[in-house]
């Protein structure tokens, strides 16, 4: 796993870690503690970057977002999500995004919604861990590769 980025909110508190798995070809977003929505939208935008400038070039088509540490409802940016964040990464070849759903409530409700939104661009789909997570997308890559 290459760290490609730690987000720290304005009181210094990390509130976001972005890594790259190389092996298995998908960025992670690690969240935790509590974050604004802005902060959420600044992170995610780390990882466009990140999927503009090199994603493209790996061909990595999965984005995971670990919210087993995110306290609260990101609920309010289900739609940012899915109607700007998404089709901008699809552009340069998001297809997956995979969330890590929380026990904090209001996030996993939030994971829930994200889900429910999916369309034909970029799917969501919710898995309890990290290594479910990667055994999915192994599976999902192998299938696109036939």
């Amino acid at each position: 796993m290459i760290v490609i980025n730690v987000i720290r909110n304005s009181s210094g508190d990390i509130y976001g870690k972005l890594s790259y798995e190389p092996q298995k070809n998908y960025l992670l977003m690690k969240w935790t503690g509590p974050c604004t929505e802005s902060e959420v939208k600044a992170a995610s935008m780390k990882m466009y970057d990140w999927q503009k400038r090199e994603g493209i070039k790996a061909k990595c088509k999965f984005h995971v977002h670990d919210t087993k540490e995110i306290e609260g409802a990101w609920a309010g940016l289900v739609d940012w999500i899915s109607n700007y964040f998404f089709p901008l990464n699809y552009e340069y070849g998001l297809r997956y995004n995979i969330s890590i759903i929380s026990p904090d409530l209001f996030s996993k409700m939030s994971s829930i919604e994200l889900q429910k939104k999916s369309n034909n661009k970029v799917a969501t789909i919710l898995c309890e861990t990290i290594s479910q997570a990667e055994s999915w997308l192994t599976k999902k890559y192998a299938e696109l590769s036939q």
